[in-house]
């Protein structure tokens, strides 16, 4: 099992156990745990984690596979060949490199997907969580407004201020990479963790491996933030997930 899968694989496990110790401490057992949004933010999340190591997965046990490869190519890549001179000699190359290429942008995509995926679970509970902590007048009610603003205000209603240098890092890196990695802003420098993050106008952010800063560094940080808000919600006997659908 090399890092990546790996590293997917023990974060994919932690976010299915959170869900399942969520739902037995529901204090409504009346109610059907599986759309209660504090469980299905863990089992959302560790679903979104599995796909990325099947994807990982698929891309060793088939795509790395000449196996695979020689017998799937004709049926799913051979209309490619139109574009290659006729010479066999070339279309070899060609195939190798265009394994390589298929390959290498399977993952890429993949990444894309999984920042968007989990950034959107982040903003989705911010706005339902947070007329729960900080208006319960308004309970029930998906909270509008900037984000960056609302999930501040949250932090600082759980003295978790040293966090919002991670989910502006979240933010920021999500961005660079909807722009083909290049960061669009205002030039910026976010901490988190401990570490400090350079985000310059028109250049791609220098913060090494894309997966390797969501699963290591951003994702705990995340999951650590929704840990504490959960928790504080346990009293409530039902919070249903107003985007949840049941299976």
């Amino acid at each position: 099992m090399d890092d990546a899968i790996y590293n997917l694989h023990t974060l994919e496990v932690k976010l299915f156990n959170k869900a399942a110790e969520t739902a037995m401490n529901i204090p409504n057992k009346n109610s059907d745990w599986k759309v209660d949004i504090r469980y299905t933010t863990y089992n959302t999340l560790s679903s979104i984690i599995r796909f990325a190591k099947l994807s990982f997965i698929f891309r060793d046990q088939c795509l790395g596979k000449d196996d695979w490869w020689n017998s799937n190519y004709e049926i799913y890549f051979s209309y490619l060949d139109q574009y290659v001179d006729n010479y066999l000699g070339d279309k070899e190359i060609m195939r190798m490199v265009r394994r390589q290429t298929i390959s290498d942008e399977f993952i890429k995509s993949m990444i894309v997907g999984l920042y968007t995926s989990c950034f959107s679970i982040l903003e989705s509970r911010v706005r339902v969580f947070y007329n729960y902590l900080l208006n319960p007048p308004a309970k029930g009610e998906i909270k509008e407004g900037n984000f960056g603003t609302l999930v501040k205000e949250i932090l600082g209603f759980l003295d978790l201020n040293s966090k919002c240098g991670c989910i502006q890092l979240f933010h920021n890196v999500r961005n660079a990479i909807h722009n083909n990695g290049v960061y669009t802003q205002s030039d910026e420098v976010v901490d988190c963790n401990g570490k400090s993050y350079k985000f310059e106008k028109g250049n791609p952010p220098n913060y090494g491996d894309f997966l390797d800063l969501l699963i290591l560094t951003i994702l705990p940080e995340v999951i650590e933030i929704l840990d504490r808000i959960i928790y504080r919600l346990l009293v409530e006997r039902v919070i249903l997930d107003p985007f949840a659908r049941e299976d």
